[in-house]
């Protein structure tokens, strides 16, 4: 069911409801009011004949009951029945009405009683006479209202109007409701993935609508950034990938292209090697961003000391570049281990500081980076790895963690462009920060602040 329809269905069902209450409403108050002129009618109708008895005291001397038997006199649906205080009929207009003892002695008691008698309404009156004398009166007829049944014919027909018009109404107001989404759709289909620049129109009356168009345009403006970062890491993956694999192929056919010495296939073998390991590294980088990009919320997680992974990463850097070299700065640590434990995927954090601590070494003109680590206040552990490399300009701050982004004061230098946007992913989903700014002295200061693990 359509939206449109659902909301004209409500309004229906909403609209009829109150408007039912509302009938019933007067509906009753009206027959109440109605009823009570019909009693008081009644009542009237009942004392003026008692009236008009009392004028000869001797009727109610009598021991026989009294009615008006006349044949020329057509019987009719109202009665006025005069009882006694001792409950003997003394007067009634017709015969046959002979009412209980029970509801008698209810209107001495209450004085006065409205009551059925079959399918007629009556009230019973006790009443005192001038002379003193107790009678009980009876006064009964059919409560028929043509006002009420007018009543009643003119709510039916404006109801069924009213209805009408509101379903028509409610069809009409919920389309003009919904027209700025019917607009907001057609214009959401017409951008294509292939042109993103286009935005949907806001209204200027910052209704909710204006709302969902903004937040349209957001969205819009993140996919078309992911489009484009997307559109230029598989660009650039392409590039990365095709340079080593043109190396290795040109290298090899070169080297087949006619009889060569031992020494001359030794280098090749040496360039290809060096091609293949710069393909693996590139390779292994960009499978490893797609995994944390894919799977971080089923990466494993574990209490680990931070201290110790360094000392490990900076072993893997050693290791497979003896000119790099660190030195340490101590900060107040604490006495009790457990302050430097974090939780952490211990692989994923070494590849990320084997990275920081590859860059501060590789871009620094002495090869030599400063590791400092601290405890700070609320729980926080910083490491700061600090280089003696050019200043990276503010603009680049920001950029410098996006895949293949590389500056040009560093395009000299061999490298792909992937490692520290995989350390801002590995940073991420540990749910710590990292930040960049300018040594005091000379190079740069990359800060990672964990929380500890307690």
């Amino acid at each position: 069911m359509q939206i449109r329809t659902r909301l004209t269905l409500w309004f229906i069902f909403v609209t009829t409801l109150l408007l039912l209450l509302s009938f019933i409403f007067i509906y009753i108050n009206f027959s109440n009011s109605v009823k009570a002129e019909f009693y008081k009618t009644l009542q009237t109708k009942a004392l003026m004949t008692v009236a008009m008895l009392v004028k000869d005291n001797h009727n109610f001397e009598r021991q026989d009951e009294q009615h008006i038997d006349d044949e020329n006199i057509l019987p009719t649906k109202e009665n006025v029945i005069v009882y006694d205080a001792a409950l003997k009929n003394l007067f009634s207009f017709n015969k046959g009405d002979d009412i209980s003892e029970s509801t008698l002695r209810t209107i001495q008691q209450k004085g006065e009683l409205r009551f059925r008698i079959g399918q007629y309404d009556a009230i019973g009156i006790n009443y005192t006479t001038s002379f003193g004398k107790q009678l009980i009166i009876i006064s009964k007829g059919m409560f028929l209202s043509d006002e009420l049944l007018r009543l009643a014919q003119i709510m039916i027909i404006t109801f069924l109007l009213f209805l009408t018009l509101t379903a028509y109404g409610g069809f009409y107001f919920a389309g003009k409701a919904l027209q700025p989404i019917t607009n907001t759709m057609n214009e959401l289909d017409g951008i294509l993935p292939k042109d993103l620049s286009n935005r949907l129109r806001v209204d200027e009356n910052k209704d909710e609508l204006a709302r969902l168009s903004l937040t349209f345009n957001r969205l819009l403006d993140r996919l078309e950034e992911a489009f484009n970062i997307q559109k230029g890491f598989l660009s650039n993956v392409a590039h990365e990938l095709r340079n080593p694999l043109a190396s290795i192929i040109s290298g090899i056919q070169v080297n087949l292209s006619k009889e060569r010495s031992t020494e001359e296939y030794k280098q090749c073998l040496h360039s290809v090697l060096e091609d293949a390991t710069d393909l693996e590294h590139t390779s292994t980088h960009l499978l490893e961003l797609a995994r944390i990009s894919s799977k971080s919320d089923t990466i494993l997680f574990g209490k680990t000391r931070l201290d110790e992974i360094i000392w490990q990463s900076k072993a893997i850097v050693r290791k497979s570049n003896p000119g790099y070299s660190f030195k340490f700065e101590i900060d107040e640590l604490p006495e009790e281990s457990d302050k430097l434990m974090i939780n952490a995927n211990e692989a994923l954090l070494k590849t990320a500081i084997v990275n920081l601590l590859e860059n501060a070494c590789k871009f620094s003109p002495d090869h030599k980076a400063i590791i400092k680590l601290s405890v700070l206040k609320n729980n926080m552990l910083s490491l700061e790895i600090k280089d003696t490399a050019p200043l990276i300009p503010e603009s680049e701050k920001e950029q410098i963690f996006k895949p293949f982004y590389r500056m040009s004061a560093t395009s000299k230098f061999k490298g792909t462009g992937i490692g520290l946007s995989l350390v801002a992913s590995i940073i991420k989903i540990h749910d710590a920060r990292l930040e960049v700014k300018d040594n005091a002295e000379k190079g740069n200061i990359f800060t990672i602040l964990f929380k500890m693990s307690i």
